[in-house]
């Protein structure tokens, strides 16, 4: 007995939340941000070591029990492709938070919202938005970010 089936999700690109954003830029220099999307460089290349660590640690698991299912859920991959080409999916704020300003955090009183959370990549400046999510979900279940697999495929039809 015991669970067969996993899904474990990798670092989003923190370099490109707002919060982070907000928060060293006045400290970063033109280097530290990616010309094509506008993060925070020095920070994602952090989470993309994660990832690559994490994805060899899977490997090597389902190397050692063949009979479980392990997905690896490609969450910074999914994100990315908002960042490098925002209007093909929608989003006219990718790089912004719908929730909150600098003064003033999303949830205090008197907290500026957006009209359409639906084009901002972050909510509350360290969250993504529903849309953003979705965007994530697809790809991880249709690919194609996931690995070895889309989680999709490894479901038997009902």
């Amino acid at each position: 007995m015991g669970a067969r089936a996993f899904v474990v999700p990798g670092n989003l690109p923190f370099g490109c939340a707002p919060l982070y954003l907000q928060r060293f830029r006045s400290n970063g220099a033109w280097w530290d941000y990616d010309t094509k999307t506008g993060c925070l460089a020095w920070f994602n290349r952090f989470a993309e070591y994660h990832n690559r660590v994490l994805s060899a640690r899977l490997d090597a698991l389902r190397r050692l029990h063949p009979d479980v299912t392990i997905v690896y859920a490609d969450w910074y991959g999914a994100m990315m492709s908002i960042f490098q080409d925002p209007g093909k999916l929608g989003f006219t704020n990718a790089l912004l938070s719908c929730c909150g300003n600098r003064t003033v955090p999303c949830g205090r009183p008197g907290c500026p919202v957006c009209d359409d959370p639906s084009t901002y990549g972050s909510w509350d400046g360290t969250h993504p938005t529903e849309a953003v999510y979705r965007v994530i979900a697809d790809g991880v279940l249709h690919g194609p970010y996931a690995s070895p697999v889309p989680l999709a495929k490894t479901c038997p039809p009902s």
